[in-house]
């Protein structure tokens, strides 16, 4: 099958060349002012029309400007951006057309000898461009450069193959020698070691790429400026180009920025973060004349690539915005912590990562004491999670770059529709999947697998690696041995066990337990407590981890508090009634789990509708294990 490159012409293809020549017939009969001004006006049509375009270009400024741009400054400046991108875009169809005479009206070139000089005797220049302003100039300015023996630039090849020679051949007509990608890099190292001049546009985006800082955030990166560099031997400098609008239809190249390389350094990752570091200083002397209306730091489906030791200082040190995550947990409680090894994991993944966790009210504080999640936003509070999300102390720190949607709220998800562009992942179970970017589904006719597992599922699809375990003993309190019983659960009264069971339990303990249960069990807790003749010990669901540990044990119905013990590593006795234990079982060592596998098992239900519950034939021998 042939390449897009080789492809045969269609009559698609001539029909878009014959609108392509029009085109160009009517440009030819109106000056470079006039089609800027035409572009302007069609630039606030854009506008006005695309508010996804505006969102874009309102993320990328926030990165570039300043993380806190809000309200009519921002949209001022996305408004001015988008206008101005366009007359820059509209203006690259009539660049090739300029005569020699026009072209010195609309373009002044600065920073030209020092360019030339680098790039004489058999030396080279790569010209490291970003997309800003009017790049097609930069393919014109040939004659500006006579003592240089090549002048070439790299470019992407149009998909139409009629169209794309005609373009070509403007681009070629003044001494330009265009080099694309998909041929290869061989003629680009040749005229690197001829000696000349090469630009790049530098500033692209690419998964395949050098994951670097770019305006304080990472996002991958083209390593084209710096492999070339390096193959050259030391016989290529690099320079930063600046292009930047000064009027209707004119333009400022700034090619006097030599892009300092430590000695000896053929790093490439070194090399290319000097490139953007470069890239960034020419760029902020006219921000808005950068080409932000695309995604330059768009997430990925695989956002954490591999990284050294060395990349990893990097990108310590110059990332002022972290990797945003957002993950919305399920709304039970009990489910919401099997996330837990999923979480830890992707904050582990690269050095610039943050967590912010999005649940409901009577979980915010135990998600507050997890190490790896920096902010813990509510779902059922008054204010929405929007307005939360949107406070200062979280705005600061930038764009939102992607959300796992693992809760089935379709109010909260479609108030987080506000936030985009993101990326939104998800499990293919979920009733809202059909509006995520990507969604786990396990195979067909698979036996049940724990519930853990699921979610760390859909964190193979994003990052590498090995999976984390879910308890985390070291944090547990490692002094505490004493034994408890657990035996109200928050799934409802389906998951009990009848008081004379527990009085049979206690009597075979080898020492008297507590009774372990939430403040919101208060009353019923010190009720039974009393009728067993043990104390009541009360706490908060963020209190059980540092509670518990090791050297405790627990023997308790299904529910929160198991799998909270189970956190710390404190082995659990745990009775199983509604749910599935291949599915929910606590996860760690030493655990005993029992079922009663009567027909109607699993029900999933918070009462039980049966006459003989199936918790009733479970012996405190089988508990006990």
């Amino acid at each position: 099958m042939s390449s897009k490159r080789d492809r045969r012409i269609t009559a698609g293809d001539r029909i878009i060349v014959v609108l392509y020549r029009c085109f160009s017939a009517l440009l030819g009969l109106v000056s470079i002012r006039v089609v800027a001004l035409f572009g302007r006006i069609l630039g606030y049509l854009v506008w006005a029309i695309m508010p996804s375009r505006r969102r874009i270009v309102a993320r990328n400024l926030r990165i570039v400007e300043n993380p806190m741009l809000r309200g009519p400054q921002l949209r001022s400046m996305v408004r001015e951006n988008i206008v101005r991108t366009c007359m820059n875009m509209a203006c690259t169809f009539k660049t090739g057309m300029l005569t020699d005479a026009e072209l010195k009206r609309a373009v002044t070139v600065v920073g030209a000898d020092s360019f030339e000089e680098k790039a004489s005797d058999g030396n080279s220049v790569i010209g490291c461009v970003p997309h800003a302003g009017n790049w097609e100039i930069l393919a014109r300015i040939r004659p500006y450069f006579p003592k240089v023996k090549r002048f070439g630039s790299m470019y992407r090849r149009l998909d139409n193959p009629a169209l794309e020679q005609i373009v070509l051949e403007g681009r070629t007509r003044y001494g330009c020698e265009m080099f694309s990608n998909k041929k290869g890099l061989k003629e680009v190292f040749r005229l690197v070691s001829e000696g000349g001049m090469l630009g790049v546009l530098s500033d692209q985006f690419t998964q395949q790429g050098l994951f670097v800082p770019y305006f304080g955030k990472v996002t991958g990166t083209t390593p084209l400026p710096a492999l070339i560099q390096k193959r050259s031997k030391g016989r290529a400098r690099l320079y930063a180009v600046g292009n930047r609008t000064i009027g209707l239809g004119r333009w400022e190249a700034d090619l006097g920025h030599e892009i300092p390389i430590p000695e000896g350094c053929s790093d490439l990752y070194t090399l290319t973060h000097a490139v953007n570091q470069a890239l960034e200083e020419t760029q902020r002397k006219s921000i808005l004349d950068g080409f932000w209306m695309h995604h330059r730091w768009k997430p990925t489906q695989r956002f954490a690539p591999e990284s050294e030791a060395e990349q990893i200082a990097i990108i310590q040190q110059h990332a002022k915005l972290p990797f945003r995550i957002i993950i919305c947990v399920p709304e039970e409680f009990e489910e919401a912590l099997l996330v837990i090894p999923m979480m830890r994991r992707v904050k582990a993944c690269r050095p610039d990562m943050q967590l912010t966790v999005l649940c409901p009210q009577e979980q915010k504080n135990f998600w507050k004491t997890q190490e790896y999640i920096t902010y813990t936003v509510t779902t059922d509070e008054a204010s929405s999670p929007i307005e939360q999300l949107e406070a200062d102390e979280l705005y600061k720190d930038g764009p939102y770059d992607y959300l796992f949607m693992l809760s089935d709220n379709r109010k909260v998800f479609n108030n987080l529709g506000k936030l985009m562009p993101m990326y939104i992942s998800g499990p293919g179970a979920s009733p809202l999947a059909r509006k995520f970017r990507t969604r786990t589904v396990p195979p067909v006719g698979q036996a049940p697998r724990h519930k853990s597992e699921i979610y760390q599922d859909i964190a193979d699809r994003h990052i590498g690696g090995e999976r984390m375990d879910y308890a985390a003993p070291t944090q547990g309190n490692l002094t505490n041995t004493g034994l408890y019983i657990a035996p109200f659960s928050t799934l409802g009264s389906a998951d009990s066990w009848p008081l004379d069971k527990w009085e049979q339990l206690l009597a075979l303990l080898p020492e008297q337990p507590e009774l372990l249960a939430l403040e919101a069990d208060r009353t019923k807790a010190e009720e039974m407590a009393e009728k067993l003749g043990i104390a009541a010990c009360l706490v908060q669901p963020e209190e059980v981890p540092q509670m518990l540990g090791a050297q405790c044990r627990l023997y308790a119905v299904d529910g929160l508090l198991p799998q909270l013990a189970a956190l710390a590593g404190c082995p659990c006795h745990v009775l199983m009634a509604s749910r599935l234990a291949a599915v929910y079982s606590p996860l760690g060592a030493g655990h005993h789990v029992v079922c009663n596998h009567t027909p109607c098992h699993p029900c999933y239900r918070n009462e039980c509708d049966q006459d003989h519950p199936c918790t009733a034939g479970v012996t405190p021998q089988e508990l006990l294990g």
